[in-house]
């Protein structure tokens, strides 16, 4: 071998070595490239050394060795006594936050809710790589917080195969673990992964139960017009859904969080109704989820329903115009404006689609209702009351007939029971196709659903936390003071460092 290759092969050895290390520290999930890694170092450093055996027990016998030797432990103690404190903090996590508002610690909600933590909890995090650092400076408060919670992040470039197993559908999604029981959540900030802890920590069941019997949308349906991703979804937040055959009952089970009614085709009867009533009455919740009624009388018996909550819906088809320069049908309204006063919308911002909708409204009178998710104002959108004309492809705003927009979508009402003991829910959507499959995975559809389902059954956690509001002192800053920062931080300070280098290299050479 040449004489220049040899120590070249050293020093590939020893970064090969090095980054063999730093792997290990930093990502022990890729096991086979570490291994890997580490045997080509292991076996090229000991073929290096039988090919200068002789030359390497002279260098070991020399003075010059025990010198290196002596100065190589001394940086090896070093890095030991550092390692040996980086795992001690890691261990034993501290943070200190010293704002005045504390906005790096967690809320004395979010402690109370982690005192209720008695058995281990496991919270995976399935991200990228590069996205884990902000997802697990989060996590790494609640786990300082309590001894039960540990955290461990999963890589979904490197393991396909768990996300997978784990029906994982979108990077920042943590799998909580709690006493056998796993549900799922997006992480966003503290209040998303204390409301998700609380639902883990629920010893009560809740139970939904979809009215079947109808040609209703359903669960078992896995095409783009099933509901199969939606109760997936619902599954993952310990919901139990059970079908509901009214014709086959006297009355709604009594463990029933809530009913819903998702897309009938056919009516109802008036024995069915009458149970549902009964179920509002003793402070039950129901949603509905009905399509434009083409055949006005199908549904007269069911939203009959939703008067006593002040809620009404719209004989009639939902018209925006805007819809189209997105991209959209005029029938697919695209909504991102929502009533951010009520718990389901406070912080939901996403943008949803309401596919072939019909309006609804709040009954005049009433102060219990509330429309949560409206289109945009006229001329952009209206309710178009002729649906001969939207079945034939026409539809054009008549004064005095249609509805002027804003229009709404989706409403909710409350009623305070005196005899029952728990208040009575109503959810009113005009649009069925709003949850299927199709619309699932390109909208904030299903986060809107399931944020309306939490509400609906009184799950929905914390709204808000109690924090300090923060006193902003903005600093304006000119065009000079900019200028004056630039030459002081870019130019001066580099010109008197490297004029100090050259002073005590010419010093030294002096002496």
């Amino acid at each position: 071998m040449k004489m220049w290759l040899f120590p070249l092969w050293v020093i590939i050895d020893v970064l090969v070595a090095l980054s063999s290390v730093a792997l290990w520290i930093a990502a022990p999930e890729y096991k086979t490239l570490n291994i890997g890694l580490s045997v080509f170092a292991v076996t090229l450093g000991m073929l290096l050394s039988f090919m200068r055996w002789n030359e390497l027990m002279v260098f070991v016998r020399s003075p010059y060795f025990k010198r290196v030797l002596y100065h190589g432990m001394n940086v090896g103690l070093v890095i030991a006594i550092a390692a040996v404190i980086n795992y001690l903090g890691n261990r034993n996590y501290k943070e200190f936050d010293f704002t005045s508002e504390k906005r790096n610690s967690l809320t004395e909600q979010t402690v109370k809710v982690l005192e209720m933590v008695k058995a281990p909890l496991q919270l995976t995090i399935y991200a990228k790589r590069e996205e884990w650092k902000p997802l697990l400076d989060m996590l790494k408060l609640y786990e300082a917080k309590s001894k039960n919670i540990k955290i461990t992040a999963i890589d979904t470039d490197v393991r396909p195969d768990l996300v997978k197993a784990k029906k994982i559908t979108q990077n920042g999604t943590v799998l909580i673990d709690y006493k056998g029981k796993e549900s799922s959540f997006i992480i966003a900030d503290e209040l998303s992964v204390t409301n998700a802890l609380l639902k883990a920590l629920r010893d009560q069941q809740i139970v939904l139960y979809m009215v079947t019997g109808h040609e209703e949308l359903s669960c078992a349906e896995v095409s783009p017009e099933g509901l199969s991703e939606l109760c997936a979804k619902l599954a993952s937040q310990n919901y139990e859904v059970k079908p509901l055959d009214l014709t086959q009952t006297k009355a709604v089970p009594s463990d029933a969080s809530a009913v819903m009614v998702f897309g009938p085709v056919s009516g109802f009867l008036d024995s069915e109704t009458q149970q549902l009533e009964k179920y509002l009455a003793q402070g039950g919740s129901l949603f509905l989820g009905l399509a434009p009624a083409f055949k006005s009388e199908v549904y007269d018996n069911l939203t009959a329903l939703a008067k006593p909550y002040g809620l009404k819906l719209g004989k009639d088809v939902v018209i925006d115009r805007l819809s189209t320069v997105q991209g959209s049908e005029a029938t697919i309204p695209i909504i991102s404006s929502y009533e951010h006063e009520h718990p389901i919308t406070s912080q939901f911002d996403l943008r949803t689609v309401f596919p072939l909708s019909s309006s609804v409204s709040v009954l005049e009178g009433n102060d219990s209702a509330t429309l949560i998710a409206f289109t945009s104002s006229f001329p952009g959108s209206w309710a178009e009351t002729d649906l001969k004309g939207v079945t034939a492809g026409k539809a054009e705003f008549k004064e005095g007939q249609d509805i002027k927009g804003p229009i709404g979508l989706l409403g909710v009402g409350e009623m305070v029971g005196e005899k029952s003991a728990r208040d009575s829910r109503f959810v009113m959507l005009g649009s069925s196709s709003f949850l299927i499959n199709a619309y699932q995975n390109q909208s904030g559809n299903p986060m809107l659903f399931l944020n309306t389902v939490s509400w609906l059954v009184n799950d929905e956690g914390i709204i808000s936390f109690n924090r300090p509001g923060i006193e902003e002192y903005p600093i304006i800053l000119s065009s000079q003071h900019i200028q004056m920062i630039f030459v002081i931080a870019i130019l001066l300070v580099p010109i008197i460092f490297f004029g100090c280098a050259i002073f005590i290299y010419r010093r030294r050479r002096l002496l």
